[in-house]
């Protein structure tokens, strides 16, 4: 399994992409498993705020920082984690 996330937006406007593959990264599939993105509600619209572009294999979807939350969260940080 393949997660990518694309961080963009914010008062700068630079983007952040990282990938993890459940290949090299054993925890990841854990972190998946507890995220359902059809649940994800739509970004805010919050000046300035980040937006957190998420792909799980194809399956897609766009949250605004502020509604990035629990298992979500968790994954996204761990992925862009990993590509620092």
């Amino acid at each position: 399994m393949k997660v990518t996330v694309v961080r963009s937006g914010g008062f700068a406007g630079i983007e952040q992409r990282a990938e993890s593959d459940s290949v090299s990264d054993p925890m990841l599939a854990r972190l998946v498993d507890r995220v359902d993105l059809s649940a994800v509600p739509p970004p805010g619209r919050i000046p300035d705020q980040f937006l957190y572009d998420i792909d799980i294999d194809g399956d897609t979807a766009t949250v605004g920082e502020a509604q990035l939350q629990g298992p979500l969260r968790e994954l996204v940080h761990h992925v862009l984690g990993r590509a620092r």
